[in-house]
């Protein structure tokens, strides 16, 4: 086996953190799936996971969620986006129609008076099919991957941070999670990401989890809408997802993107969406043992 670097592209709510803290959690989580699954002494990779969180944030005068972002107003064209994605949660026949649970504020509970009525009623929609608060959960995310996509100045900011990351150590394997699946997708798409080609070091896998990248909205802001979702060919891609994961929808991305491997782990009940529920998981550590197993970097 050959030594190997991961880098990490995490998600949503990481505002708290900085990268040492999110590399360590993340090693923690990967040393256990693979003792576990693969032996006692099985390598373990080193870790790197940039922290850009700071991209989405701005200063405020009062204190809250660690996603400062979610407070900002909601202009029309993000409505839209945030309409047109809680759509897929629900379905066609209650996507219309006023319901008298967007009179509580109960139903989000991360600021209401932010968040224009439409998107409210649809939250309290998304909460009767999927559970109490999984439509504001859902908006925060929805939120991000907006801004994501529509203020090239933050994007850039982000893809900077991931791009640093990879090239410092010539990295063959990127775990991403979340909203960070969009990132390094898009970053793969626009040639951001170094691969190995002819003998050079560069990236050989990717794996997603909780991935987002199913969403229609998400896929038409990468430029991905009309045609199924495909990156290089020389790239190995896994996709991990959990049936309880509401961001994933319990489904994988093969209907979306054919060549990728499709995983479904179970992460119980309270955090399924959770980073580290994934990170220690045995399709993961299969696929890091592979990533360790290819050719030595030049």
């Amino acid at each position: 086996m050959t030594d190997l670097h991961v880098v990490g592209v995490h998600g949503i709510w990481q505002g708290r953190t900085d990268s040492l803290r999110l590399a360590a959690e993340w090693r923690a989580a990967l040393t256990r799936g693979l003792t576990l699954h693969l032996g006692p002494d099985t390598t373990v990779p080193t870790v790197t996971v940039p922290h850009y969180s700071p991209a989405f944030t701005q200063p405020r005068r009062r204190l809250g969620p660690d996603d400062a972002s979610a407070h900002e107003p909601v202009d029309r064209d993000e409505e839209e986006f945030i309409l047109e994605t809680l759509t897929e949660y629900v379905p066609p026949a209650a996507a219309t129609g006023e319901d008298p649970a967007v009179r509580s504020a109960d139903t989000l509970g991360l600021g209401l008076p932010y968040l224009p009525r439409p998107v409210t009623a649809m939250i309290a929609r998304v909460d009767r099919e999927s559970g109490r608060g999984a439509g504001g959960r859902l908006v925060v995310l929805i939120r991000q991957v907006y801004k994501y996509l529509n203020h090239p100045e933050r994007a850039e900011r982000i893809r900077a941070q991931v791009r640093d990351a990879v090239a410092a150590r010539g990295t063959r394997l990127v775990i991403a999670h979340s909203l960070g699946s969009v990132v390094t997708v898009d970053m793969i798409l626009r040639g951001q990401i170094p691969l190995a080609d002819d003998g050079r070091e560069g990236l050989t896998t990717l794996v997603t989890c909780g991935s987002p990248l199913a969403w229609p909205t998400v896929r038409r802001g990468i430029g991905q809408a009309d045609r199924h979702l495909e990156i290089p060919s020389g790239i190995d891609w896994v996709n991990l997802y959990a049936r309880g994961d509401a961001i994933a929808r319990g489904q994988g991305l093969a209907a979306v993107a054919p060549q990728v491997r499709d995983e479904e782990v179970s992460n119980g009940l309270a955090e399924p969406h959770a980073a580290t529920r994934y990170l220690d998981k045995k399709p993961l550590a299969k696929a890091v043992a592979a990533a360790m197993a290819g050719p030595p970097a030049n």
